[in-house]
């Protein structure tokens, strides 16, 4: 205000002198009024702050806003002292050592918010993870995966079936099982119940082992859709649909209690893990950030 106010007082008085009788007479010419524009335009470019103060202001904002914790307001307000003012290093360099403080101040939060997460998700893990084994064949596979001991591959032998598991990368997967006399090329897979239909495709294998056998292998998300929609409908009667590549080629079973349960479990478990892998990857990250700035 106190700028504004001087600004003001010297553009009055410039409009004063301009209205003396030496420049406005009688013998008042064009160069003189030219004069008295010209010094009322330096003294108005004059009273403006310069790049450097302004540069000032704008970091002085950023600090209030960083007290306050408004960190992404902090960082866009600097980020226009950048863009805005390209040459004034010095206030660019101090711009960049706040912006080191942000980063340092979020990491830090970040380790506090996971460490109030993650210790009651893993209590739940060790929970839920009894009614899991963990299979790995050493010899083709990279990852190894925690199977409930209800959908074992052995003994859901010479049947259509569902079966699901968690990957040691803490990715679910749901593969839909068929077993017949003929190929039938599984296109779809459609579940039913209490009046909803769910439909789902997927990447299908085939092979032929005394009978054919396909196998079609649900991305995560899919994975994840499906087995919410078995957990949500629990104890109403699901019915299964397998789609093949032609009408006469489509087959239907219904999930026992012990597959619903079984899947169920699989997706609390699923989700558990999902969750936990992105806390510690947050972790991770907030932890390299911080020894990065301590270390230096």
């Amino acid at each position: 205000m106190d700028e504004l106010f001087i600004m003001f007082c010297q553009v009055v008085n410039i409009l004063y002198l301009c209205r003396q009788k030496y420049i406005y007479s009688s013998k008042n010419t064009p160069m003189k009024q030219e004069f008295c524009l010209s010094l009322l335009f330096v003294t108005l470019i004059a009273c403006q702050p310069s790049a450097e103060e302004r540069a000032n202001a704008l970091i002085t904002e950023a600090q209030a806003l960083v007290e306050t914790n408004q960190w992404r307001q902090a960082r866009i307000m600097l980020d226009s002292l950048h863009i805005t003012y390209p040459k004034e290093v010095d206030q660019r360099r101090l711009a960049k050592a706040l912006e080191d403080s942000i980063t340092y101040l979020e990491a830090q939060s970040t380790l506090a918010y996971v460490d109030t997460l993650l210790p009651p998700l893993l209590e739940q893990v060790d929970k839920l993870i009894k009614h899991f084994k963990y299979e790995k064949n050493e010899a083709y596979e990279s990852n190894g995966k925690y199977v409930h001991r209800l959908l074992s591959t052995n003994s859901n032998t010479s049947r259509n079936f569902l079966q699901a598991y968690v990957l040691d990368n803490r990715e679910t997967v749901v593969k839909s099982y068929y077993y017949g006399d003929k190929q039938v090329n599984q296109e779809e897979l459609r579940l039913h119940a209490n009046g909803e239909e769910i439909i789902f495709s997927g990447r299908n294998h085939h092979f032929l082992d005394e009978a054919h056998h396909e196998i079609m292998t649900l991305s995560e998300d899919k994975a994840l859709s499906l087995l919410n929609f078995i957990s949500t409908h629990h104890d109403a009667k699901i019915r299964v649909e397998g789609i093949g590549d032609k009408p006469t080629r489509n087959w239907v079973y219904y999930l026992n209690e012990k597959e619903k349960e079984a899947l169920s479990e699989t997706y609390r478990f699923g989700i558990l893990m999902k969750d936990i892998n992105q806390l510690e990857q947050m972790q991770r990250v907030a932890t390299a950030q911080i020894n990065h700035y301590t270390q230096k």
